[in-house]
């Protein structure tokens, strides 16, 4: 009986932090796709500008300095 009333309160608790925090419920794909796709045109812009390299060298760089 104890454990009944722990995990009703437990329940309890969660329904309501639900409610409160508005969350993404109302997000669609298009919502989503749209994000990716804005990722995809961002990673395709640093690896034809050529800063890809710059980047990859600079973290090198950072971790000999760490490692070293």
């Amino acid at each position: 009986m104890q454990n009944f009333k722990l995990l009703k309160s437990i329940v309890e608790r969660q329904n309501r932090l639900r409610a409160g925090r508005g969350g993404d419920e109302g997000q669609t794909v298009f919502e989503y796709l749209g994000i990716i796709v804005i990722i995809a045109l961002i990673i395709g812009a640093i690896i034809g500008t050529g800063l890809a390299n710059t980047i990859a060298n600079a973290i090198t760089a950072a971790l000999a300095d760490i490692t070293g």
